[in-house]
């Protein structure tokens, strides 16, 4: 089984996420999100394909995929070892503009 290895981008992505719940929804509400999450996460060891190409859904050369998971995208990268979890963004953020920069689909 491959190690599933976060980024410090990510683990901060967790950080303001769990404030927010909190905050405006309670434990309980963090709690399920968070175990949602994981949950996705964790069956990439088993499927690591699971996730949309980037580079088959937009053209960027990367080898990284994207899952969705609670509101969230989830970028993430493998190699024959390790699953690495790239970054999150939620689903209202320009997370494309912001993972690949400014230009990544402009004429």
């Amino acid at each position: 089984m491959k190690e599933i290895v976060y980024s410090p981008d990510y683990r901060e992505k967790i950080r303001e996420l769990r404030i927010y719940l909190d905050f405006q929804f309670g434990n309980e509400v963090r709690k399920k999100v968070f175990r949602s999450i994981d949950q996705k996460i964790c069956t990439l060891q088993t499927f690591e394909n699971l996730g949309a190409s980037i580079r088959d859904m937009y053209g960027i050369d990367v080898d990284y995929r994207v899952i969705h998971a609670e509101k969230n995208y989830i970028f993430y990268d493998t190699d024959d070892e390790r699953i690495y979890i790239l970054n999150m963004f939620n689903e209202r953020e320009d997370y494309m503009r912001k993972m690949f920069g400014a230009n990544w689909g402009d004429s």
